[in-house]
C-alpha cells in the first residue's frame, strides 16, 4: 500500500490542526520543518513547475464551491498530483486528495482532511499533472494542467462502457479477451481504445494506466 500522510487543515488560519504521520523517516523533514509555518512551509516544498497546477486547483475549488449546495460541498472530493521535495533535494510524486470536514455559516471552508499519498509507479520525469473533482450528485470534472500556457484543459470523462474497457486494460487484458468478456468485437474494443487515447490526449495504453491510477477513475467510491 502506498505511504499516505493524513492532515487536517484549518483553512482560515492556513495551519495544520493534525498530522497523522511523522514524515522524517520517509522524507527527511521534521514536522516543524515541513509544517512549522502551516500551509506556507508545505507549499514551499512543491516543485516550482507544479506551483501553477496547485494554485489553479485552489482557484477552481472556490469557483465550484460558489455553485454547490451545502450537501454537495460535504460530498466533494478534490484531487491533484505534483512533486514534493525531500530533505535530500530529490523529489517524489504525490497525489493529494481532500474532503471538506467543516463549513462556516457563510458556506466557506473551515477545515479540510488532506491525504498526501506517494506515487511510486511514475518515473521521475513523468510530466502530466491532473486535477479532478467528483462527489455524490456532483457532475465530476477532470482537467490536465498545460504548463506551457499555465492553464487547464478540461477532459471529457469516460462513458460507462469506456470505464468497463478501461478496467480491463488496467488489468492487462488484451483486446480479444476484453471483447469476449463484453460480448463485442475486437474491432469495437480497439476503436474504444483509440477513442480513449484521443479523449485523454495520450499516446499509448501505458499513459492511460498512469492517468487512471493518478486520478482514481476506477475508485468504487466515485
Amino acid at each position: 500500500m502506498a505511504r499516505t500522510v493524513p492532515i487536517v487543515v484549518d483553512v482560515k488560519k492556513m495551519t495544520q490542526q493534525y498530522v497523522g504521520i511523522d514524515v522524517e523517516e520517509w522524507w527527511g523533514w521534521k514536522i516543524e520543518e515541513i509544517f512549522g509555518e502551516g500551509v506556507l512551509s508545505y507549499t514551499k516544498l512543491i516543485h516550482p513547475s507544479d506551483l501553477g497546477v496547485h494554485n489553479l486547483c485552489n482557484k477552481l475549488l472556490f469557483y465550484i464551491l460558489e455553485r454547490c449546495s451545502t450537501e454537495d460541498k460535504y460530498n466533494l472530493n478534490i484531487l491533484l498530483n505534483f512533486k514534493l521535495r525531500k530533505s535530500d533535494g530529490s523529489y517524489i510524486h504525490i497525489t493529494q486528495s481532500a474532503k471538506i470536514l467543516e463549513l462556516d455559516p457563510d458556506g466557506s471552508i473551515r477545515s479540510l482532511l488532506v491525504l498526501l499519498q506517494e506515487n511510486n509507479t511514475l518515473s521521475d520525469s513523468y510530466p502530466r499533472r491532473y486535477i479532478r473533482f467528483w462527489g455524490k450528485d456532483f457532475d465530476g470534472r477532470l482537467y490536465e494542467y498545460l504548463p506551457d500556457v499555465e492553464d487547464l484543459q478540461q477532459i471529457e470523462l469516460p462513458s460507462k462502457r469506456e470505464i468497463e474497457i478501461i478496467s480491463y486494460l488496467v488489468s492487462g487484458e488484451e483486446s480479444k479477451t476484453i471483447a469476449e468478456y463484453l460480448s463485442i468485437s475486437k474491432h469495437t474494443v480497439d476503436t474504444h481504445r483509440r477513442h480513449l487515447l484521443q479523449k485523454f490526449y495520450l499516446k499509448n495504453t501505458g499513459e492511460l494506466i498512469n492517468l487512471v491510477h493518478i486520478t482514481r477513475l476506477l475508485d468504487p467510491s466515485n
